[in-house]
């Protein structure tokens, strides 16, 4: 990768800074010797110690919050930082400033609620619930029309919306225990619902859902996205199967549906963070076409992507005045233009 005008190894780098190390280094004392190390998390309040290092994979991740990531990530986190800056910040050797251990706990990020297993018969449950409120909803549909979804799209890729009433009697409903419900991470701790207001979207894995997001109706509202807690898949990859020949990669939820709906093989990363878990999931793909977003964050992190992984790796070039995938779909020839730039991007990875 390209920074301020030098090549930077991210491999060599992430080698020559431990995640231990830094991690200890910012703050955060850690206890263990071993594979697993656990200390208090900085990114919330707690007292527990739910946060945990693992010195094989070079990762941490919190169970209280879920936070995760490489030691980019949490660099990014503790001090702030894109991208670039994080790359820069590691490799001139200083040590990570303790800012975001020492933040007054009103600063901090809320705890959200551990979620230590998933619960597909419930969620596939919910998905269906919300995808029937989809059909009675005009918002919604103008919604996603306007981002170039249209009904017959959106009932393939099991969509749905979250009127913010309803879901827990339908569970009770169809029979699942209280205690499902309560651990399932789709309710608030103060009783209403995560994804109310938002168009839901599943990532699904042989006809059933493992993990729901959801994208706010409203431009005005805040947040514009909910996700299930804990750990986040690379969504849609798991509808392709165990090992696609080849893959779009996108970095956001609706360049991912946009793809889809046009009958590309789409994932999308969700985010320019915890790349190394995209990677991971990427394993078996032979071939695999970065699509994110026109911006520094998105341009940077399909490049650290992309070294990542390799050979097998090929970047999609959007045009300067379109600023993601997504938008292409609000575009008159934007999937006949998506197409030429997938076939450029093949040539030039030859």
């Amino acid at each position: 990768m390209v920074v301020a005008n030098r090549t930077v190894d991210i491999a060599e780098l992430k080698a020559r800074n431990p995640l231990g190390d830094i991690v200890e280094a910012a703050g955060v004392a850690l206890r263990g010797k071993g594979r697993v190390r656990q200390g208090v998390c900085p990114f919330h309040k707690e007292g527990e110690g739910s946060f945990t290092v693992y010195s094989d994979s070079e990762r941490f991740w919190c169970f209280g919050c879920g936070a995760g990531g490489d030691v980019l990530d949490f660099v990014q986190r503790t001090e702030g930082l894109n991208l670039p800056e994080a790359i820069r910040r590691l490799g001139d050797g200083s040590p990570p400033l303790t800012t975001a251990v020492a933040r007054p706990a009103a600063s901090r990020q809320p705890a959200a609620p551990a979620i230590s297993h998933r619960d597909p018969a419930l969620l596939t449950a919910a998905a269906r619930f919300y995808a029937g409120l989809l059909l009675s909803s005009p918002t919604a549909a103008d919604y996603l029309a306007s981002r170039g979804i249209g009904t017959d799209a959106a009932a393939r890729l099991g969509l749905g919306y979250a009127a913010g009433s309803g879901l827990r009697e339908y569970l009770q409903g169809a029979g699942f225990t209280n205690q499902r419900i309560r651990d399932c991470g789709l309710f608030l701790e103060r009783g209403g619902e995560r994804f109310a207001g938002t168009v839901t979207v599943p990532d699904v894995a042989s006809g059933r859902a493992r993990w729901l997001t959801g994208r706010a109706v409203q431009p005005d509202a805040k947040p514009r996205f909910q996700a299930l807690p804990g750990f986040k898949p690379v969504l849609g990859l798991a509808a392709l199967g165990p090992a696609p020949p080849w893959v779009v990669v996108t970095e956001g939820v609706f360049d991912c549906l946009t793809l889809t709906a046009w009958g590309y093989p789409a994932c999308a990363a969700l985010g320019t963070q915890g790349l190394d878990r995209v990677v991971a999931a990427l394993r078996g793909c032979p071939r695999v076409f970065l699509a994110f977003d026109n911006d520094d964050a998105g341009c940077d992190a399909a490049q650290v992507l992309g070294q990542l992984l390799g050979r097998r790796a090929a970047v999609v070039n959007l045009p300067l005045d379109i600023a993601d995938v997504g938008e292409l779909a609000k575009h008159p020839q934007g999937q006949l233009l998506f197409q030429r730039l997938l076939a450029l991007a093949a040539r030039n990875a030859r």
